[in-house]
């Protein structure tokens, strides 16, 4: 799952510190960062945003009164340098509050904790799906459950999918990213610029590599950081 954010500060330096780790989790997309409340607005009203990071108080509007006027609330985590305003920023039903300078172990744990809040509301909101999906392969249409789905694997145009009880995959010319869009994302992850994976059938993660029965994937550090998340919300 990706999560559209917007970061919202009238002090560049915030901003520039806030952009800089948000580049470093792979689920954060960066919609815009404004330097107030104000120049914020079109890109709520053009874009679905998921999560804003804001100051408190800045000059033109009030944090508290910039949320209320937002027809669709998103989660909201407030980032100050006055410690004193907590109460006020919990009181806007905020994920989290961070104290300015932001160390990075702070900011990821606070993302992690909007990404399960933000996971838990559109799991709720979304309809019943379906356990499967067609794909064609050499000279016919395919239909997969996704109970039976190991891994997927890229291969430049086309995919291998890896099934349970099956040693020869299903090929298809369809890529990666095609199927990373497709599949529920709160059953199948990417770890790996060549594999998504089945979260159901994961046996053990480490640093570098995930073992799914006897089959052990590699884990790029890239994705790393939403792996770790999402096995999060599980412990």
């Amino acid at each position: 799952m990706t999560i559209n954010c917007i970061i919202i500060d009238d002090n560049s330096s915030a901003l520039d510190l806030l952009e800089d780790f948000i580049r470093k989790v792979p689920y954060l997309n960066l919609v815009a960062r404004c330097d107030g409340p104000g120049s914020a607005f079109p890109y709520f009203e053009k874009n679905v945003i998921d999560l804003v990071m804001l100051d408190i108080r800045m000059g033109e509007l009030s944090a508290t009164e910039f949320l209320k006027s937002l027809k669709r609330k998103p989660a909201v985590i407030f980032v100050t340098a006055h410690n004193d305003l907590a109460l006020e920023g919990f009181e806007q039903d905020a994920i989290d509050y961070l104290l300015k300078p932001v160390p990075f172990h702070r900011f990821l744990a606070a993302v992690h904790k909007a990404y399960e809040h933000i996971s838990y509301r559109k799991a709720r909101a979304q309809p019943k799906k379906d356990d499967f999906l067609f794909i064609k392969t050499a000279h016919k249409i395919q239909k997969i459950f996704y109970s039976d789905i190991l891994y997927l694997e890229g291969l430049k145009d086309y995919t291998r999918i890896h099934l349970v009880d099956s040693k020869k995959p299903f090929i298809t010319l369809q890529s990666l990213k095609y199927f990373e869009t497709r599949l529920p994302q709160d059953e199948f992850i990417r770890i790996h610029r060549s594999y998504i994976i089945s979260l159901r059938k994961v046996d053990t993660v480490s640093r570098k590599a995930v073992l799914l029965g006897e089959t052990e994937l590699p884990c790029s550090e890239h994705y790393r950081n939403m792996l770790y998340a999402v096995i999060g919300e599980k412990l």
